[in-house]
């Protein structure tokens, strides 16, 4: 009886081992259509809109902050900061100056800010005591200082005579002040200008009613100014054109 079931177990096992290889087959079969399936998704391809590029290149999406163009007086300032760094120090003295609340710029900016504000309080001051401040902001209303007067004495000066000692030596510059301090004089003693050693040529022109008058004082006093504070070299020409002018309005003082 044993040996009939082993005999039957022996037949049967061939059959039961293909059995389960036939089942294995199928199940990889089945694994590699599945994996097909998955590989095989449909989608579908979208393109940019025109002009992508371009809209996303404006300024608004430009997020690189660029430096601000330097002015004039930020050059300046930085001239004048790295000058006094070569005087007073190497720049880690000024980093330790920054490091606590101040910097060179600061102290420029504050300190001409200063200088223009106190300026500016100078020539308000200054007009309205009616004085000048300086000559290249008043070329007509140069003063005649009173020292220039009292060292003339001009109750007393014989202008003739000093006018022609000067023309003789050539110092025409020197004569053309004297026939102006001359005409000065004549117009006091006349009573058409009142003489004030703080007054200007312009407020003795504003004093001088006669239209004539007042028209010649005009020239005289810019031929006057342009010779004497000018500076400039006269030759015996102008000297006689000048002098001429002076006389004419002399003669009728």
């Amino acid at each position: 009886m044993n040996k009939l079931l082993i005999y039957i177990v022996l037949i049967c096992f061939p059959v039961l081992v293909s059995g389960q290889a036939t089942v294995n087959d199928s199940v990889s079969v089945t694994t590699e259509v599945a994996l097909s399936v998955s590989d095989t998704v449909n989608y579908t391809q979208r393109e940019f809109e025109p002009g992508f590029k371009e809209r996303y290149k404006a300024d608004e999406f430009i997020y690189e902050i660029k430096p601000k163009p330097k002015t004039a007086w930020d050059r300046f300032l930085e001239w004048l900061r790295d000058l006094l760094d070569s005087i007073f120090g190497p720049s880690d003295e000024e980093a330790v100056e920054e490091k606590n609340g101040i910097s060179w710029g600061e102290i420029i900016t504050k300190l001409v800010a200063a200088i223009l504000i106190i300026f500016v309080i100078y020539v308000v001051a200054s007009s309205i005591a009616g004085k000048e401040i300086f000559w290249i902001f008043k070329r007509s209303g140069k003063k005649i200082s009173i020292n220039e007067i009292m060292s003339e004495d001009l109750a007393q000066v014989n202008f003739k005579d000093l006018i022609n000692e000067t023309k003789q030596t050539g110092d025409y510059r020197l004569a053309t002040r004297y026939y102006y301090l001359w005409l000065l004089k004549l117009l006091t003693y006349r009573e058409i200008i009142e003489w004030h050693p703080d007054k200007t040529n312009s407020d003795y022109l504003y004093e001088i009613n006669n239209p004539g008058l007042r028209k010649d004082f005009e020239y005289l006093s810019y031929v006057y100014e342009y010779i004497w504070y000018g500076e400039f070299a006269i030759d015996e020409e102008a000297f006689t054109k000048a002098e001429k002018a002076f006389i004419k309005t002399l003669n009728t003082l």
